[in-house]
């Protein structure tokens, strides 16, 4: 199929349909089809019973909000991702600018050979002339020298490439060692990489590309989480799996309309000007820098694209403490951004505003949701009209649950890693609501912290 065609067509609005079609149907003949199944299989007829007007609505809206988000609203974001993957190919072109890599770096002794030394193989490969810039934020520890060995052995290596070293006297923030890198860069384009984070060796290419090709001003790529080692630890597999819906999906859909939230940390790559211009112009206020970089260019109309095949690998939370610290973070960030510095943007007639309006009704809202459903279900047992048709109706409606997570699982690792092997990945799905569970109370908590004037802090170190 042309996905191309239909993408420009109004057949569009017909493939958005069908998912929201697929959950009434869901949500009109599930129950009918459980019931026949208690009886055939378990042998059990419910009792005639009449329940409790107040039980049947609450369960009635717990039974309808999971069909359709888990069906309907999964497969919207899960064709605008396919319509936008088939809306780019790659094209080469003439000219290619100077480009200047950027590694922020605190504390990052061990990772930072290997970030340096994957930008290096990346800047081998463009075509155009680059630069790394490494900017030491007054580490404590040997970043410094460890940036400096591997820049001295690499210059041997690739001649043609620049490469320096800034040193902070002290801790400054990230955003003041960003901004200490773009000072001194001379690229027109520039990219910003993580210390903890490594490029595949494409995808500086694929970035640049990408700017050339779309007249976007920013644009970012998958982020898949690593341990730098094995991956065999839990907390790495779970957010493998919480990234591959996130990024494969979802933020490739939202780049369908040019609504792409955050360029991340991890990968990113910004026309020079414009970042320099926000850097300058704008007091970055908030403990999430990447998200209000991208929504201050959103708030000046410079477009933002995603590009999935371009790929970098980060180190990720590998404790309990240190993964609820960053979400705890990240979510404070985002209430900061978009009720304090940035809320004007929901109030803008676009579709970024309808984006941003969803994410706190069907994610922070529906985080609220989940928590009354932990905390309502032992008084639905305890009122049900037949507790036994109610215990068995669970035991039908679960496994359809899991069937239909591991189908929004596998075409999230489809979109997200391409032709690489991570469906091993799949099997990991009945425990993704460990980490879902993580993020309910996250959000809950920095919502009331936030409420309490608290807009969220960093936390070191970042990985245990």
């Amino acid at each position: 199929m042309n996905w191309e065609s239909v993408r420009k067509s109004k057949l569009v609005y017909l493939l958005f349909l069908l998912p929201l079609v697929l959950a009434f149907l869901s949500w009109l003949y599930f129950p009918v089809l459980a019931e026949w199944l208690i009886k055939t299989i378990f042998r059990y007829s419910p009792s005639n019973q009449p329940s409790n007007a107040v039980w049947f609505w609450t369960i009635r809206f717990f039974y309808t909000w999971y069909t359709f988000v888990a069906i309907g609203l999964a497969g919207v974001w899960a064709i605008a991702a396919l319509l936008s993957r088939s809306g780019w190919k790659r094209q080469t072109v003439a000219f290619y600018p100077t480009v200047s890599l950027i590694v922020p770096a605190y504390n990052e002794e061990k990772n930072i050979n290997r970030c340096l030394t994957s930008l290096y193989r990346c800047a081998e490969k463009y075509l155009g002339r680059s630069e790394i810039i490494v900017v030491d934020d007054g580490s404590t520890d040997h970043t410094y020298e460890q940036a400096w060995s591997t820049v001295q052995t690499n210059r041997l290596l690739h001649p043609q490439i620049r490469c320096k070293v800034i040193r902070h006297a002290v801790n400054l923030g990230k955003t003041e060692a960003i901004k200490s890198g773009v000072n001194t860069a001379l690229g027109g384009f520039i990219a910003v990489v993580d210390a903890d984070s490594w490029w595949m060796p494409d995808t500086l290419v694929v970035l640049a590309d990408y700017l050339l090709s779309n007249g976007k001003k920013a644009v970012t790529g998958y982020v898949h989480p690593s341990d730098g080692d094995s991956e065999m630890n839990p907390y790495v597999v779970l957010q493998q799996l919480e990234y591959s819906q996130g990024l494969g999906i979802t933020r490739q859909a939202q780049a369908l309309n040019n609504s792409v939230l955050v360029v991340s940390g991890a990968i990113g790559m910004y026309d020079a000007d414009v970042l320099r211009g926000i850097l300058m112009d704008h007091t970055i206020k908030s403990v999430t820098e990447d998200l209000e970089i991208t929504l201050e260019m959103h708030d000046r109309n410079a477009g933002v694209g995603y590009i999935s095949v371009a790929t970098s690998s980060t180190i990720v939370p590998q404790s309990f403490n240190v993964l609820w610290n960053q979400r705890l973070r990240w979510f404070s960030g985002w209430l900061h951004n978009t009720l304090h510095i940035h809320r004007k943007l929901l109030l803008k007639r676009s579709r970024l505003s309808l984006l941003l309006w969803y994410c706190y009704i069907f994610e922070f809202g529906g985080a609220f949701i989940d928590i009354a459903a932990l905390f309502a279900f032992p008084f639905l047992f305890w009122f049900a009209p037949d507790r036994i048709f109610f215990v068995l109706s669970l035991l039908i409606f679960i496994p359809y649950g899991l069937l239909i997570g591991t189908l929004n699982q596998a075409l999230a690792l489809k979109y997200s890693y391409n032709k690489r092997n991570y469906h091993a990945l799949l099997f990991y799905t009945p425990f993704y609501p460990i980490i879902r569970l993580i993020n309910i109370f996250a959000r809950l908590t920095s919502t009331l912290k936030f409420l309490a004037g608290n807009n969220g802090d960093w936390n070191h170190p970042k990985h245990k």
